[in-house]
């Protein structure tokens, strides 16, 4: 029953209905269609437990004989090279409403960055496609967990505020994100290897319309619990602010 109400719904989404009072013509698609089942998914965890990979869905509104359904994944530059679908096509048995095709990592998983957000965009093609749910965007991260309230002194805004921090073991690394360092809605990665503490390239606060985002990057060091950085403000390909000294203090 749960298999037949969810086809009809699929097939809801593409009829065009007429008004009783008015006279119109109702739509039904003359072939079975496969469909992505949400076209943006965000939050998907790489983690060890799942092989670091993602698990895409895909329905089908006919399950009356076998079909098959074929997906193509752009690639951009965090993924090319680092992650591939495991397979461009999903065949479906007959009576089989859902299936999975998988996006995996093509590399050791300690060749993925886990500073970097990934971003997975599919289409599927052939011409058994629905017209309205043909591409998805999958969205995947290393998960953080929230370990408190820091502190943070900066010599370039001449202040100091709490900030809430996550933190992320991998490997040899020790991974902080600072939320909303400089401004609501910019999250800053902190590396931590050994002693030496890194913040790669990023955006960290929001300049003007004409511009954009002010970017930051540092290197320092960590001694207990205190980050020494000096951190680089600056506008790309404009202009640098120059580099100033930079604390964080983690909780205990």
């Amino acid at each position: 029953m749960k298999k037949i109400l969810f086809v009809s719904f699929i097939l809801m989404l593409v009829f065009a209905s007429c008004d009783q009072e008015n006279t119109g013509t109702i739509y039904e698609p003359e072939n079975a269609y496969v469909a992505f089942s949400s076209s943006i998914v965000s939050g998907n965890v790489l983690s060890a437990e799942n092989n670091y990979s993602v698990s895409v869905q895909i329905v089908r509104s006919d399950l009356n004989t076998p079909t098959t359904a074929n997906v193509s994944l752009e690639m951009n530059d965090n993924i090319e090279g680092v992650f591939a679908l495991e397979s461009s096509s999903v065949t479906f048995e007959t009576g089989q409403g859902k299936a999975n095709i998988n996006i995996v990592p093509v590399v050791d998983a300690s060749q993925i960055d886990p500073t970097k957000n990934y971003v997975f965009n599919l289409t599927l093609t052939g011409n058994n496609v629905s017209a309205l749910f043909n591409t998805a965007t999958y969205k995947a991260s290393f998960k953080y967990t929230s370990i408190g309230t820091g502190y943070f002194v900066s010599d370039a805004f001449g202040d100091e505020w709490p900030v809430d921090l996550e933190k992320l073991e991998v490997g040899s690394l020790t991974l902080y994100k600072a939320k909303d360092l400089y401004e609501s809605g910019y999250d800053i990665t902190i590396v931590v290897d050994g002693e030496n503490v890194t913040i790669d390239p990023q955006s960290a606060w929001y300049y003007d319309s004409d511009l954009g985002d002010a970017y930051i990057t540092g290197s320092g060091t960590i001694n207990g619990k205190v980050l020494s950085i000096m951190i680089e403000h600056y506008l790309p390909n404009e202009f640098t602010y120059g580099a100033y000294p930079e604390t964080l203090t983690l909780p205990d």
